[in-house]
């Protein structure tokens, strides 16, 4: 790729992005991680010519998913030399690009073949990389292997295995990036480590539910023109949903009684009593709580009515799925 194309492609690239918030435009005076120090006899405009061309680099890696691996090297080795605001976005150029080849990479798992193969080879708990290491074909192998240095890790749920975004080796990136991306990446690093909720049930603890949702609800508040808002608001809703439903398979109400599930009763207690700064989130559940004890913790017309109004359980069709752990730059 010539030298013109490159800068075409970096400017059209940018061009996606939202514009960045007040606290990302400060970033980009940034050319060094925070402590860094500058090495001797470099100026500062050397620094920024350098950053401006591991930049441009990145970018000519990334115009193809198969440079994904090659792109994902190149990132782990040069992300502490482009300064804050170029480090935020080539990890979202690089979460853009690993969501862009994920519906391919499903396809490939999807086979049936695939399935079955994984099926039998699957034990709890094993990764990508521990069941490439235990196939004795070499397709399935290559096939695992290269989903791994795409940045993949695999999940499963009713029954099937399909690869998802591996968050938590964002984590490495903290160091470098914009303080909202830095949160938005522990925000989805936990939902990689352990989503909420699998085969239409709950997997973690109503406190947890809760404790994620709060941290959702911080970085809105913190961040409103991050890039990540949309995704992190999309989250945030889901998580609320689940705070006043419950899901199908862990109902906050118990289909044959309709009481209160008494774990979330007494998880959402201990938040409330534990938190006490302002939040609306809180103050939803808190007005929740108090209503629930005046109708002996059973859902009742005027209960029903209450949730539906902070919480409606529809979720526009636009929205990215925050069980996938959606994060589409606009």
């Amino acid at each position: 790729m010539n030298k013109t194309a490159i800068i075409a492609l970096a400017a059209a690239l940018l061009l996606v992005l939202t514009e960045p918030g007040p606290q990302l435009a400060a970033a980009q005076k940034a050319t060094a991680p925070a402590g860094q120090k500058p090495a001797p006899g470099v100026t500062p405009q050397a620094k920024a010519r350098h950053a401006e061309a591991v930049y441009k680099a990145y970018l000519s890696l990334l115009s193809s998913s198969a440079n994904l691996p090659e792109a994902i090297s190149y990132l782990n080795a040069n992300i502490y030399a482009a300064g804050s605001y170029r480090a935020m976005l080539m990890t979202l150029r690089l979460e853009n690009a690993q969501r862009a080849a994920l519906s391919a990479w499903q396809d490939k798992f999807a086979i049936q073949g695939i399935q079955r193969e994984l099926t039998e080879l699957y034990e709890p708990g094993d990764s990508l990389a521990e069941l490439a290491g235990k196939t004795k074909k070499a397709n399935l192998r290559l096939m695992l292997e290269r989903a791994v240095k795409c940045g993949y890790k695999l999940e499963t749920a009713e029954g099937s295995f399909f690869p998802v975004i591996d968050y938590a080796a964002y984590r490495k990136y903290k160091l470098y990036v914009t303080s909202d991306i830095r949160d938005y990446i522990t925000i989805m690093a936990i939902e990689s480590d352990l989503p909420s909720n699998k085969d239409n049930g709950l997997i973690i603890a109503w406190a947890e539910v809760a404790s994620r949702a709060l941290a959702q609800e911080a970085f809105i508040a913190a961040y409103p023109r991050s890039n990540r808002i949309e995704a992190v608001k999309s989250l945030f809703r889901t998580y609320e949903i689940d705070t006043f439903y419950g899901l199908s398979n862990t109902p906050l109400f118990h289909y044959d009684n309709l009481e209160m599930d008494l774990e979330a009763s007494k998880a959402y207690t201990a938040v409330l009593a534990k938190n006490n700064g302002e939040s609306p989130y809180l103050e939803k559940l808190g007005g929740f709580m108090k209503l629930l004890k005046e109708h002996d913790y059973k859902l009742t017309d005027e209960i029903e009515e209450y949730r539906r109004q902070v919480a409606p359980q529809e979720i526009p069709a636009t929205e990215p799925s925050a069980g996938a752990g959606a994060a589409q730059a606009e």
